[in-house]
């Protein structure tokens, strides 16, 4: 064979080589897609956890694609990004669901889905320091409004303040001791006050000096009450009737949980039978809280329009990524709910 023959042969298998190097680097290159649906009133989320997922090992291999999610449902719809207000009355019509992902800490919105063929999980982790905040400044704020009359009337009046019990000598008692209320229980602890939690079983938390299965106990021991439970068929009116009596006299109730766990009526009561002295509520039934509600005029009572703690799209996003790289790993999710139990 001539010279000429093997350089022609040998350039026509660098070619063949050549082409198969580059379709192996191309389908080496290709990225596995993600299909999210997303149905949220929060501004920006979409971008925000598209910024999550750039910065996650899950874009080297994969591709994320958000889409509205919108009728009709022709396209199976596995993985849901939602508010659980927007898609509560959806999800019955939505084919091949394996897993949602709530925008929201609460789940209550979906108490009348049949279905249990996929998995939630909420937003948690991240609203403890919010609710926090909110708790110590509901506790501060009765000397600051006093102050603030005094100040009003160019009154010098410290004597009222110094005798007035230091929080390092009070009990924060919380009802519910889950991963809400166990950071506000660290920063009472921060204060010097003894926690102790109300739960529906005996089980050790670190955040507690005392867990205990008895409400009226928690009620009567704690200066300052706070509120965290959920909506459950467990929690809905755990504190009407006379259940509130248990507390004595004087005690301040902060609800920042949900407002099914007591009624309008046995608050008012309750407020003036003295069992409680100021009420901070967060949270009501219905909302928004109605016009004629006695709660918006009386004096003993602090009112706010369910702001303890909101879902911020950044907080959202990082679960949420941090969620999909477990799934993807066929891993267990964080916070996983039981929709039975409503948390």
């Amino acid at each position: 064979m001539m010279p000429g023959v093997y350089i022609l042969l040998f350039i026509g298998l660098a070619r063949i080589l050549g082409n198969t190097c580059t379709m192996t680097t191309a389908v080496a290159d290709k990225k596995m897609p993600l299909r999210v649906k997303v149905s949220t009133d929060i501004d920006g989320l979409q971008g925000i956890v598209q910024q999550y997922f750039a910065l996650s090992p899950l874009a080297g291999k994969h591709e994320l694609i958000l889409e509205d999610l919108k009728e009709p449902f022709s396209e199976p719809t596995e993985i849901l990004l939602a508010d659980p207000g927007k898609v509560a009355s959806l999800l019955d019509s939505l084919h091949g669901l394996k897993w949602l992902q709530s925008t929201w800490a609460g789940i209550n919105a979906f108490s009348n889905v049949k279905r249990r063929d996929f998995t939630c999980t909420r937003l948690a982790g991240c609203m403890g320091h919010q609710m926090s905040e909110y708790v110590f400044g509901a506790i501060f704020s009765d000397d600051w409004f006093c102050l603030k009359q005094h100040q009003d009337s160019q009154q010098w009046v410290p004597a009222p303040f110094k005798k007035r019990t230091r929080l390092g000598k009070m009990t924060l008692g919380c009802l519910g001791v889950g991963d809400l209320a166990s950071v506000i229980a660290e920063s009472g602890r921060s204060f010097g006050m003894r926690t102790i939690g109300f739960a529906s079983r005996q089980r050790p938390v670190p955040a507690f000096d005392e867990i205990s299965t008895d409400l009226a106990h928690i009620l009567s021991n704690a200066d300052v009450i706070v509120s965290v439970l959920p909506s459950t068929p467990l929690t809905r009116g755990l504190l009407d009737g006379e259940a509130l009596s248990a507390c004595g006299e004087g005690k301040l109730f902060i609800n920042v949980g949900r407002g099914d766990v007591v009624s309008e009526e046995s608050l008012l009561v309750a407020l003036s039978k003295g069992w409680l002295k100021r009420a901070v509520l967060d949270v009501f039934v219905p909302e928004p809280l109605p016009t004629d509600s006695k709660l918006w005029s009386h004096p003993a009572v602090q009112l706010s329009p369910h702001i303890s703690a909101i879902s911020y799209p950044d907080d959202i996003a990082k679960l949420f990524v941090e969620n999909l790289a477990l799934w993807v790993d066929g891993k267990d999710l964080r916070f996983t709910t039981n929709l039975d139990q409503g948390y």
